[in-house]
């Protein structure tokens, strides 16, 4: 069986991560994994992520399975925290899943299971995995165009690539702090975003990945709202890994919302016979802690405390940026970068060039420009600006 085994490519920001670990350059750049890093280049663990886990270690009494449909209490609880005004069991409902990924897994899934014509539009550029899960679900797939360099995107424009779309499409939406751009629509635009997505009869399926690390935890929570609000149906994955610090926990949440729509339930238990075919049941840990924060006001308001400091320090890092590209190189617009969300952005750069920034310089972005800014050295932020103005 082995024998007929070819060599697949490895996933490229895996690739790059690897890449700089191997490096042995004392001044090399670390602009590629997808994780929060501190000034030091520390991914920390949160004070109240810390506190729960005490907690649990102190009171928990067995290590048995909590059910497929993982910790029930914390998948409310999450749910009741992005969309307050949409009741739980009525209004959304849904499943614990194995990080963020492992719900746009099984959302997609069921998705297909449910409609195999339906076609997933997904954003250009996007987070590369959402095409490599979809496609290994055997769904249909399309792309609508996505700003790179701007302000914001164009709604008009995605419109217009929706109008090719036919009813029961899947249309993926980032919930913010969009990756790999960093360029999120107003929250009017996503409004007219997703009416124009009702219109032509489509599904919104919203991944949101980094609440919290936009504007805000509530406003933020907003955007998804802007979304529920006006679609009779939709797909939600949410994920703990970035605004709890969990990454290895593999903590997030499936959900399915639709409000007062009578079928959630069976649609729900299809959910729930693809998680146990996937992986019978999710783990506890990470879920069981991000339920003690959100249950203890205390711990609740210290966790919101540090994901400002979070938030304050990517922003910081931003604007930092944008400013020492621009004095590197004037003739070029980069408040793109400052006015931007979350730790994404990108760089105009070829394959090639990303390549040339690695050996000669040591700085390792993504090859279609990526760049994660969390973790940026600003005491070498012109020098680090240098280097990169000799890619564009």
């Amino acid at each position: 069986m082995f024998d007929t085994a070819v060599a697949r490519p490895i996933d490229q920001i895996i690739a790059i991560s690897r890449a700089y670990q191997e490096d042995p350059r004392d001044d090399k750049v670390d602009f590629g994994i997808g994780v929060y890093k501190d000034e030091t280049g520390l991914t920390p663990i949160m004070r109240s992520v810390k506190a729960a886990e005490q907690r649990l270690i102190d009171t928990q009494k067995t290590k048995t399975y909590v059910g497929v449909g993982g910790d029930q209490k914390f998948v409310e609880l999450f749910a009741n925290q992005v969309l307050p005004d949409h009741a739980y069991g009525t209004d959304i409902i849904g499943i614990q899943s194995i990080g963020g990924s492992g719900a746009v897994r099984v959302l997609a899934e069921l998705a297909h299971s449910l409609n195999p014509d339906a076609c997933f539009w997904i954003p250009d550029p996007s987070w590369p995995n959402h095409k490599a899960i979809i496609g290994a679900v055997g769904a249909k797939m399309a792309n609508y165009p996505y700003a790179k360099f701007t302000a914001e995107p164009d709604v008009d424009a995605i419109l217009t690539a929706l109008d090719g779309a036919s009813p029961g499409d899947v249309v993926v939406i980032h919930g913010g702090c969009h990756n790999p751009t960093g360029i999120d629509p107003s929250i009017e635009e996503l409004g007219r975003l997703t009416d124009g997505i009702g219109e032509r009869g489509l599904i919104p399926f919203v991944d949101a990945a980094y609440l919290g690390f936009g504007d805000g935890w509530e406003e933020d929570s907003a955007r998804v709202a802007a979304v529920a609000d006006r679609a009779p149906e939709m797909l939600l994955a949410l994920s703990c890994s970035k605004n709890f610090g969990i990454y290895r926990e593999r903590t997030g949440a499936a959900l399915l919302v639709g409000k007062g729509h009578a079928n959630l339930a069976a649609a729900n238990s299809n959910l729930l016979a693809l998680a146990r075919a996937n992986y019978s049941m999710p783990p506890d840990h990470g879920a069981a802690i991000v339920r003690t924060i959100f249950e203890d006001p205390e711990l609740k308001a210290d966790w919101l405390a540090e994901l400002t400091e979070i938030r304050e320090i990517i922003n910081k890092s931003r604007s930092a940026l944008a400013l020492a590209l621009a004095r590197a190189k004037q003739d070029r617009d980069w408040t793109y970068i400052d006015t931007g969300r979350g730790m994404f952005s990108l760089i105009d750069v070829t394959p090639e060039a990303a390549e040339k920034l690695r050996e000669d310089h040591g700085v390792y972005i993504i090859p279609d420009g990526r760049m994660n800014i969390a973790g940026i050295d600003l005491n070498k932020i012109d020098e680090i600006a240098a280097k990169l103005v000799t890619a564009v």
